[in-house]
């Protein structure tokens, strides 16, 4: 044999020697592992490919980031909308919301190039997000049921889709296990309340406390699930593009003031600042000293989320028959329901800043400095 063959045959050998460690490698393993995929279906009905499992997690609704700490999937965030890094609630207990890019700001708002960047196995949106991620990436994307009218059985459908998706089922039926004891709970409280002695609540939003939730909104499951009685049950809102969000409808003073209501919700200023105003002083509501600021967690209470659709009805229920719920401790109840469903172990501050509506000034504060 040639020594010019000996060393050819040399060489071929240890050639064959690395290129069998690099197939066999642990980065080859993890390789073929992020080459897995499964098949979802998403709730529009698509059907598509993923990656099995799914790693990085592109939430782009806004009252839907939530969902990631009820599944206890938030280490798979890699991009989630702004309005969630600005939660201060989140903040406070997971300080590295702080470090994910925000590329969603607002319905139709993203920076594609940050999307890409976050390298997202998934992302999950509404139409109109959704609609152009899939027109401007190759990025798997899952369409959400994203309606003003969501109830009770949509947020339900909701959390079991994220369930089904991130393959936490059983984490997602521990939250309505949770959701459905609690709302039985308040109807248990409530349900024998004659019809002529229900509360009327109207939800006074925005500066001028005329913008409101109407009766084809989640608001009006809310409301009737407190035992109260939503006084703009017959304003139609969802759709409506005015320069308001779907769902919210303005009013006139004339109206409220017809409506009377025996509760008044409000989400601007503070409750004193009504009490002496001329407009406002003839309502029921304010005579009686029952305005209360809209309760606010992770996300703002005025979107049908899942956090709101457990808490809200009993906030409101508590508020507006106080003898029914004596012996419960609502707070602690709150405290609870952060602890056994998103792992959050809240303070006392916390819970009230929750009930009071102070996450919510907190987040507007923020979004005012943010230009």
């Amino acid at each position: 044999m040639t020594k010019k063959r000996i060393l050819w045959l040399l060489f071929s050998a240890i050639f064959l020697f690395f290129l069998f460690k690099i197939y066999d490698s642990p980065e080859r393993e993890n390789t073929n592992i992020k080459e897995s995929t499964r098949t979802i279906t998403d709730m529009k009905g698509r059907t598509f490919q993923v990656a099995d499992p799914i790693r990085r997690i592109a939430l782009l609704g806004g009252p839907t980031g939530q969902v990631a700490f009820i599944l206890g999937v938030q280490d798979r965030l890699c991009a989630v909308t702004n309005t969630l890094k600005m939660s201060k609630l989140i903040r406070e207990i997971y300080p590295d919301i702080k470090e994910l890019p925000g590329p969603r700001t607002t319905s139709g708002n993203i920076n594609i190039e940050e999307l890409i960047s976050s390298n997202p196995d998934i992302v999950i949106s509404g139409d109109i997000d959704g609609g152009i991620v899939l027109e401007k990436t190759r990025i798997p994307v899952a369409f959400l049921e994203d309606s003003m009218g969501e109830g009770i059985e949509d947020i339900k459908k909701e959390i079991r889709f994220y369930g089904y998706v991130f393959q936490t089922l059983e984490r997602a039926e521990k939250y309505i296990k949770y959701l459905e004891k609690t709302i039985s709970l308040v109807k248990e409280r409530t349900h024998d309340i004659p019809a002529k002695k229900r509360k009327k609540v109207f939800q006074g939003f925005s500066p001028s406390h005329l913008i409101t939730l109407g009766g084809d909104t989640f608001m009006q499951e809310r409301i009737e699930q407190a035992g109260c009685i939503n006084a703009a049950k017959t304003v139609i809102t969802i759709g409506k593009r005015t320069g308001l969000h779907s769902g919210l409808g303005e009013v006139s003073m004339e109206q409220v003031l017809e409506w009377n209501p025996d509760i008044l919700v409000i989400n601007y200023g503070k409750p004193k600042d009504l009490y002496n105003h001329p407009q406002w002083k003839n309502i029921k509501a304010v005579q009686n000293k029952k305005i209360h600021a809209q309760p606010a967690g992770v996300f703002i209470f005025n979107r049908p989320t899942a956090e709101s659709a457990v808490i809200f009805p009993l906030w409101l229920a508590s508020l507006a028959y106080p003898d029914r719920f004596e012996d419960i401790c609502v707070p602690c109840l709150v405290k609870e329901f952060y602890r056994k469903i998103f792992d959050f172990d809240l303070n006392d501050q916390q819970a009230m800043d929750i009930l009071l509506g102070i996450y919510e000034i907190r987040m507007m504060k923020g979004i005012k400095n943010r230009g």
